[in-house]
């Protein structure tokens, strides 16, 4: 019987050969894989980040709530400084439909279609809020910190790990220790060695926002920043990148037109820590939101 057995699968794997061709797929070539220690991809890393004191940029920029299911586009213009400083003016046609700043300590949204001016603590969330909600998921320290990269520069107490695939070296920093979290990673494109993708944890190791880095010659061209336990996205695709160029300081202090309504914003109920004193008191602003 284990004779016959063996003759019947035989006498079936010979005529499923005959069925199955041979497939013909495009040739591709190995190439060698840029090598580096990590003492090298952080080295790479940290002179890049080092190296870029201002960023000064053009072009259009996109905003999702993912939510919500809505989306806005704008033209914009930009200039960011290290540190967290930032002026961005957001138009449609040749109409401001937003400007915003930040001096590394607070930020302040202005709407002048709203004649309001949103201001609080970097860092701090904006809600979502009826047909404007992509605007407020624009957060100035996300947008620094795409545009102008913290180096890692870990301390005494930190880890720095490392690992490679084929088209990109990562770094993650966290505490020694063991079960610690990671608190930032960064990706370098392996061959040309620059920052491709980069990422902050909160302190339980969840992801706060993932930022994507495209390149094109010596500038990065789009900038993607997700966030993804709000939903929101924004896309920065730039014509015109100049880096390292002199930005005057008056660029970021807070210009408010008289006669506009200004809003403290605070982080309780946006996600911040609980206890923080809110300053919304104002009925209507975020009514929707949380209805």
């Amino acid at each position: 019987m284990r004779w016959w057995a063996t003759a019947l699968l035989l006498v079936v794997l010979s005529g499923a050969g005959c069925l199955a061709r041979l497939k013909t797929i495009p040739a591709v070539p190995a190439r060698p894989l840029r090598a580096a220690s990590p003492d090298e991809v952080l080295a790479a890393y940290e002179a890049y980040a080092n190296g870029n004191q201002t960023l000064s940029a053009s072009g259009d920029l996109e905003v999702r709530d993912l939510r919500a299911g809505r989306a806005r586009k704008l033209g914009v213009r930009l200039v960011a400084s290290r540190g967290g400083k930032l002026y961005l003016k957001g138009s449609v046609a040749v109409v401001t439909a937003m400007e915003v700043v930040a001096d590394g300590q607070r930020f302040w949204f202005q709407v002048p279609s709203r004649k309001t001016v949103w201001t609080g603590l970097s860092g701090a969330a904006h809600r979502a809020e009826s047909d404007g909600a992509p605007y407020y998921a624009l957060r100035p320290s996300d947008v620094t910190s795409a545009l102008l990269p913290e180096p890692l520069a870990p301390g005494p107490g930190d880890a720095v790990l490392f690992e490679a695939d084929r088209d990109s070296f990562a770094l993650a920093l966290a505490p020694q220790g063991a079960r610690e979290t990671a608190r930032r990673r960064v990706w370098l494109d392996r061959e040309t060695m620059r920052p491709s993708r980069l990422r902050r944890y909160d302190e339980r190791g969840e992801l706060v926002s993932e930022t994507q880095i495209g390149w094109q010659g010596d500038a990065p061209r789009r900038i993607q920043i997700d966030r993804p336990a709000e939903g929101y996205e924004a896309i920065l695709d730039f014509d015109k990148v100049d880096r390292n160029v002199p930005v005057p300081a008056q660029a970021f202090v807070p210009r408010t037109p008289a006669g506009y309504k200004v809003v403290e914003v605070s982080w309780e109920g946006l996600g911040g820590p609980k206890g923080t004193p809110s300053l919304l008191s104002e009925r209507g602003i975020y009514s929707r939101a949380s209805e």
